[in-house]
Protein backbone atom coordinates (compact mmCIF):
# COMPACT_ATOMS: atom_id res chain seq x y z
CA UNK A 1 0.00 0.00 0.00
CA UNK A 2 2.62 2.42 0.84
CA UNK A 3 4.36 1.84 -2.06
CA UNK A 4 1.17 2.37 -4.15
CA UNK A 5 0.19 6.25 -2.55
CA UNK A 6 3.79 6.73 -3.24
CA UNK A 7 4.11 6.54 -7.07
CA UNK A 8 0.55 8.46 -6.90
CA UNK A 9 2.25 10.65 -5.71
CA UNK A 10 5.13 10.31 -8.03
CA UNK A 11 2.90 10.98 -10.64
CA UNK A 12 0.78 13.86 -9.22
CA UNK A 13 4.17 15.92 -8.88
CA UNK A 14 5.72 15.15 -12.49
CA UNK A 15 3.17 17.20 -14.43
CA UNK A 16 4.08 20.47 -12.04
CA UNK A 17 7.55 20.00 -12.40
CA UNK A 18 6.65 20.13 -16.76
CA UNK A 19 4.69 23.14 -16.30
CA UNK A 20 7.46 24.71 -14.43
CA UNK A 21 9.95 24.26 -16.96
CA UNK A 22 7.08 25.38 -19.52
CA UNK A 23 6.81 28.38 -17.75
CA UNK A 24 10.66 29.29 -17.67
CA UNK A 25 11.11 28.39 -21.13
CA UNK A 26 8.37 31.18 -22.09
CA UNK A 27 9.99 33.33 -20.19
CA UNK A 28 13.75 32.63 -22.02
CA UNK A 29 11.25 33.00 -25.22
CA UNK A 30 9.76 36.43 -23.50
CA UNK A 31 13.37 37.89 -22.99
CA UNK A 32 15.11 36.82 -26.01
CA UNK A 33 11.86 39.00 -27.87
CA UNK A 34 12.45 42.05 -25.56
CA UNK A 35 16.30 41.62 -26.35
CA UNK A 36 15.90 41.68 -29.88
CA UNK A 37 13.68 44.72 -29.61
CA UNK A 38 15.91 46.56 -27.93
CA UNK A 39 18.40 45.73 -30.05
CA UNK A 40 16.08 46.82 -32.88
CA UNK A 41 15.96 50.32 -30.90
CA UNK A 42 19.58 50.86 -30.35
CA UNK A 43 20.47 50.00 -34.26
CA UNK A 44 17.66 52.89 -35.29
CA UNK A 45 18.98 55.40 -32.63
CA UNK A 46 22.85 54.50 -33.60
CA UNK A 47 21.63 55.20 -37.47
CA UNK A 48 19.72 58.11 -36.76
CA UNK A 49 22.54 59.55 -34.93
CA UNK A 50 24.82 58.71 -38.00
CA UNK A 51 22.50 60.36 -40.38
CA UNK A 52 22.37 63.45 -38.22
CA UNK A 53 25.98 63.60 -38.55
CA UNK A 54 26.47 62.91 -41.68
CA UNK A 55 23.81 65.91 -42.68
CA UNK A 56 25.44 68.14 -40.21
CA UNK A 57 28.69 67.26 -42.20
CA UNK A 58 27.23 68.04 -45.41
CA UNK A 59 26.31 71.15 -44.04
CA UNK A 60 29.41 72.17 -43.00
CA UNK A 61 30.94 71.31 -46.16
CA UNK A 62 28.39 73.50 -47.80
CA UNK A 63 28.80 76.84 -45.93
CA UNK A 64 32.75 76.18 -46.25
CA UNK A 65 32.43 76.34 -50.00
CA UNK A 66 29.93 79.00 -49.73
CA UNK A 67 32.77 81.14 -47.49
CA UNK A 68 35.49 79.85 -50.05
CA UNK A 69 33.23 82.05 -53.04
CA UNK A 70 32.66 84.33 -50.84
CA UNK A 71 35.92 85.68 -49.45
CA UNK A 72 38.66 83.98 -51.97
CA UNK A 73 40.04 81.86 -49.54
CA UNK A 74 42.48 79.46 -50.94
CA UNK A 75 43.57 76.07 -49.69
CA UNK A 76 46.11 75.85 -46.59
CA UNK A 77 46.21 75.91 -42.65
CA UNK A 78 45.32 79.63 -42.69
CA UNK A 79 42.83 79.10 -44.79
CA UNK A 80 41.27 76.04 -42.83
CA UNK A 81 41.50 78.31 -39.79
CA UNK A 82 39.44 81.24 -41.30
CA UNK A 83 36.81 78.57 -42.59
CA UNK A 84 36.20 77.25 -39.06
CA UNK A 85 35.88 80.96 -37.80
CA UNK A 86 33.41 81.96 -40.56
CA UNK A 87 31.71 78.56 -40.02
CA UNK A 88 31.46 78.90 -35.90
CA UNK A 89 29.80 82.80 -37.19
CA UNK A 90 27.33 81.54 -39.91
CA UNK A 91 25.89 78.89 -37.67
CA UNK A 92 25.42 81.62 -34.68
CA UNK A 93 23.87 83.69 -36.92
CA UNK A 94 21.50 80.89 -38.39
CA UNK A 95 20.12 80.10 -34.62
CA UNK A 96 19.55 83.72 -34.12
CA UNK A 97 17.52 83.81 -36.55
CA UNK A 98 15.37 80.91 -35.77
CA UNK A 99 15.16 82.32 -31.97
CA UNK A 100 13.77 85.85 -33.45
CA UNK A 101 11.19 83.83 -35.65
CA UNK A 102 10.29 81.60 -32.81
CA UNK A 103 9.75 84.81 -30.59
CA UNK A 104 7.91 87.07 -33.21
CA UNK A 105 5.64 83.59 -33.59
CA UNK A 106 4.79 83.27 -29.58
CA UNK A 107 4.66 86.89 -28.60
CA UNK A 108 1.99 87.12 -31.52
CA UNK A 109 0.26 84.48 -29.84
CA UNK A 110 0.49 86.60 -26.70
CA UNK A 111 -0.55 89.52 -28.27
CA UNK A 112 -3.62 87.93 -29.48
CA UNK A 113 -4.75 85.81 -26.43
CA UNK A 114 -4.69 89.60 -24.36
CA UNK A 115 -7.10 90.84 -26.71
CA UNK A 116 -11.00 90.88 -25.76
CA UNK A 117 -12.89 88.86 -27.97
CA UNK A 118 -15.84 90.21 -30.40
CA UNK A 119 -19.09 90.11 -29.10
CA UNK A 120 -22.11 88.39 -30.59
CA UNK A 121 -23.58 91.69 -31.36
CA UNK A 122 -20.51 93.74 -32.50
CA UNK A 123 -20.29 90.47 -35.34
CA UNK A 124 -23.98 90.34 -36.35
CA UNK A 125 -24.00 93.94 -36.90
CA UNK A 126 -20.60 93.70 -39.09
CA UNK A 127 -22.29 91.03 -40.88
CA UNK A 128 -25.78 92.69 -41.83
CA UNK A 129 -23.50 95.84 -43.22
CA UNK A 130 -21.23 93.40 -45.23
CA UNK A 131 -24.32 91.62 -46.61
CA UNK A 132 -26.28 95.14 -47.72
CA UNK A 133 -23.49 96.09 -49.45
CA UNK A 134 -22.55 93.11 -51.49
CA UNK A 135 -26.54 93.18 -52.21
CA UNK A 136 -26.01 96.58 -53.36
CA UNK A 137 -23.22 95.55 -55.36
CA UNK A 138 -24.39 93.06 -56.92
CA UNK A 139 -28.06 94.39 -58.05
CA UNK A 140 -25.97 97.10 -60.24
CA UNK A 141 -23.76 94.27 -61.65
CA UNK A 142 -27.06 91.91 -62.58
CA UNK A 143 -29.16 94.99 -63.78
CA UNK A 144 -28.16 94.52 -67.35
CA UNK A 145 -29.16 91.12 -67.36
CA UNK A 146 -32.39 91.15 -66.27
CA UNK A 147 -34.37 91.55 -69.26
CA UNK A 148 -38.15 90.04 -67.95
CA UNK A 149 -39.24 90.26 -64.13
CA UNK A 150 -42.92 88.87 -65.28
CA UNK A 151 -41.64 85.48 -65.17
CA UNK A 152 -40.04 85.76 -61.88
CA UNK A 153 -43.13 87.45 -60.45
CA UNK A 154 -45.54 85.61 -61.74
CA UNK A 155 -44.06 82.80 -59.88
CA UNK A 156 -43.40 84.06 -56.40
CA UNK A 157 -47.35 84.66 -56.87
CA UNK A 158 -47.66 81.07 -57.54
CA UNK A 159 -45.82 80.12 -54.58
CA UNK A 160 -47.71 82.43 -51.99
CA UNK A 161 -51.31 80.67 -53.41
CA UNK A 162 -49.74 77.43 -53.17
CA UNK A 163 -48.60 78.67 -49.27
CA UNK A 164 -51.92 79.82 -48.45
CA UNK A 165 -53.74 76.88 -50.10
CA UNK A 166 -51.98 74.57 -47.95
CA UNK A 167 -52.32 76.88 -44.20
CA UNK A 168 -56.40 76.74 -45.70
CA UNK A 169 -56.29 73.44 -45.58
CA UNK A 170 -57.35 73.40 -49.46
CA UNK A 171 -54.38 71.20 -50.63
CA UNK A 172 -52.66 67.75 -49.52
CA UNK A 173 -48.59 68.00 -47.87
CA UNK A 174 -48.04 65.51 -51.14
CA UNK A 175 -49.37 68.24 -53.64
CA UNK A 176 -47.93 71.09 -51.66
CA UNK A 177 -44.26 69.58 -52.24
CA UNK A 178 -45.03 68.57 -55.26
CA UNK A 179 -46.16 72.35 -56.31
CA UNK A 180 -43.36 73.60 -54.42
CA UNK A 181 -40.78 71.41 -55.87
CA UNK A 182 -41.30 72.84 -58.99
CA UNK A 183 -41.94 76.48 -58.64
CA UNK A 184 -38.77 76.51 -56.71
CA UNK A 185 -36.84 74.79 -59.36
CA UNK A 186 -38.35 77.01 -61.43
CA UNK A 187 -37.22 80.41 -59.90
CA UNK A 188 -34.02 78.73 -59.30
CA UNK A 189 -33.43 78.97 -62.66
CA UNK A 190 -34.21 82.15 -63.97
CA UNK A 191 -32.39 83.26 -61.21
CA UNK A 192 -29.12 81.48 -62.14
CA UNK A 193 -27.23 84.28 -63.55
CA UNK A 194 -28.06 86.93 -60.67
CA UNK A 195 -26.83 84.06 -58.22
CA UNK A 196 -23.65 83.35 -59.71
CA UNK A 197 -22.83 86.89 -60.24
CA UNK A 198 -23.93 87.44 -56.01
CA UNK A 199 -21.82 84.28 -55.69
CA UNK A 200 -18.87 85.57 -57.17
CA UNK A 201 -18.61 89.07 -55.37
CA UNK A 202 -19.11 87.50 -52.07
CA UNK A 203 -16.36 85.53 -52.85
CA UNK A 204 -14.09 88.47 -53.93
CA UNK A 205 -15.58 90.27 -50.73
CA UNK A 206 -15.75 88.18 -47.95
CA UNK A 207 -12.45 86.31 -48.66
CA UNK A 208 -10.21 88.03 -51.09
CA UNK A 209 -11.16 91.57 -49.82
CA UNK A 210 -11.19 90.71 -46.35
CA UNK A 211 -7.82 88.98 -46.36
CA UNK A 212 -6.11 91.63 -48.11
CA UNK A 213 -7.62 94.36 -45.67
CA UNK A 214 -6.05 92.43 -42.64
CA UNK A 215 -8.90 90.54 -41.62
CA UNK A 216 -11.43 92.81 -41.94
CA UNK A 217 -14.32 93.71 -44.05
CA UNK A 218 -15.95 97.38 -44.17
CA UNK A 219 -18.66 96.37 -41.40
CA UNK A 220 -15.81 94.93 -39.19
CA UNK A 221 -13.89 98.79 -39.58
CA UNK A 222 -17.39 100.33 -38.92
CA UNK A 223 -17.56 98.18 -36.11
CA UNK A 224 -14.00 98.23 -34.84
CA UNK A 225 -13.32 94.42 -34.78
CA UNK A 226 -11.22 91.76 -36.89
CA UNK A 227 -10.88 88.19 -38.07
CA UNK A 228 -6.74 86.93 -36.51
CA UNK A 229 -5.44 83.89 -37.06
CA UNK A 230 -4.11 81.69 -34.10
CA UNK A 231 -0.15 82.41 -34.16
CA UNK A 232 0.71 83.88 -37.27
CA UNK A 233 -0.74 85.85 -40.63
CA UNK A 234 -4.01 85.23 -42.06
CA UNK A 235 -3.70 82.69 -44.88
CA UNK A 236 -6.00 82.36 -47.92
CA UNK A 237 -6.55 78.17 -46.76
CA UNK A 238 -8.24 79.56 -43.74
CA UNK A 239 -10.15 82.55 -45.12
CA UNK A 240 -12.00 80.07 -47.46
CA UNK A 241 -12.47 77.61 -44.23
CA UNK A 242 -14.38 80.54 -42.45
CA UNK A 243 -15.85 82.07 -45.21
CA UNK A 244 -17.55 78.65 -46.53
CA UNK A 245 -19.55 78.28 -43.53
CA UNK A 246 -19.93 81.77 -41.86
CA UNK A 247 -21.36 83.53 -44.86
CA UNK A 248 -23.12 80.01 -46.24
CA UNK A 249 -20.97 80.80 -49.64
CA UNK A 250 -20.77 76.53 -49.53
CA UNK A 251 -24.31 76.32 -49.08
CA UNK A 252 -24.81 78.44 -52.46
CA UNK A 253 -22.22 76.69 -54.30
CA UNK A 254 -23.85 73.23 -53.52
CA UNK A 255 -27.43 75.13 -54.62
CA UNK A 256 -26.07 76.43 -57.44
CA UNK A 257 -24.17 73.11 -58.28
CA UNK A 258 -27.87 71.41 -57.78
CA UNK A 259 -30.00 73.34 -59.85
CA UNK A 260 -27.89 72.95 -62.86
CA UNK A 261 -26.73 68.98 -62.86
CA UNK A 262 -29.70 67.69 -60.67
CA UNK A 263 -33.63 67.24 -61.19
CA UNK A 264 -36.10 69.55 -59.38
CA UNK A 265 -37.06 66.56 -56.23
CA UNK A 266 -33.14 66.20 -55.54
CA UNK A 267 -32.84 70.09 -55.83
CA UNK A 268 -35.82 71.23 -53.46
CA UNK A 269 -35.03 68.27 -50.56
CA UNK A 270 -31.01 68.75 -51.45
CA UNK A 271 -31.20 72.53 -50.83
CA UNK A 272 -33.93 72.36 -47.80
CA UNK A 273 -31.66 69.99 -45.73
CA UNK A 274 -28.57 72.16 -46.89
CA UNK A 275 -29.90 74.60 -45.46
CA UNK A 276 -32.07 73.30 -42.09
CA UNK A 277 -27.60 72.08 -41.56
CA UNK A 278 -26.77 75.87 -42.07
CA UNK A 279 -29.33 77.19 -39.57
CA UNK A 280 -28.26 74.87 -36.78
CA UNK A 281 -24.24 75.47 -37.34
CA UNK A 282 -25.23 79.14 -36.97
CA UNK A 283 -27.02 78.70 -33.90
CA UNK A 284 -24.33 76.56 -32.15
CA UNK A 285 -22.21 79.13 -33.42
CA UNK A 286 -23.95 81.98 -31.68
CA UNK A 287 -24.38 80.05 -28.29
CA UNK A 288 -20.02 79.27 -28.66
CA UNK A 289 -19.70 82.93 -29.55
CA UNK A 290 -21.65 83.73 -25.80
CA UNK A 291 -20.29 80.76 -24.17
CA UNK A 292 -16.96 80.71 -24.54
CA UNK A 293 -13.58 82.58 -23.61
CA UNK A 294 -12.26 83.23 -26.88
CA UNK A 295 -15.48 83.86 -28.68
CA UNK A 296 -14.85 81.56 -31.18
CA UNK A 297 -17.64 79.85 -33.73
CA UNK A 298 -17.80 76.74 -35.33
CA UNK A 299 -15.47 77.97 -38.57
CA UNK A 300 -13.63 79.65 -36.42
CA UNK A 301 -12.38 76.92 -34.42
CA UNK A 302 -12.24 75.16 -38.14
CA UNK A 303 -10.29 77.15 -39.41
CA UNK A 304 -7.94 78.60 -36.17
CA UNK A 305 -9.15 81.79 -35.88
CA UNK A 306 -10.92 84.67 -33.63
CA UNK A 307 -12.63 87.79 -33.97
CA UNK A 308 -11.23 90.48 -31.66
CA UNK A 309 -11.70 93.98 -30.45
CA UNK A 310 -9.66 96.44 -31.22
Amino acid sequence: MNSEDEKKKNTKKKPTKKSDTGSVEKKTVKKAKTTGVDEKKNTKKVNDNDKNLEQEKQKEIKIAEEIKEEKGIKEGKQAEELIEEEIVKKEEKLSSEEETKERSKTSKKVMYEDKVKATLLQRFLAYIIDVLLVSFVASLLVFPFVSDDSKIDKLNDEMMEVVEKYQEAKISIKTYATEMESITYQLAKSNGTVTLITLVCEILYFIVFQLYNNGQTIGKKILKIKVVSDNRNLTMNQMICRCLIANSILLEILSFAFMLFAGKTVYFYGVATMEMLQYIVLIVSAFMIMGSLDGRAVHDKLAHTRVIKL
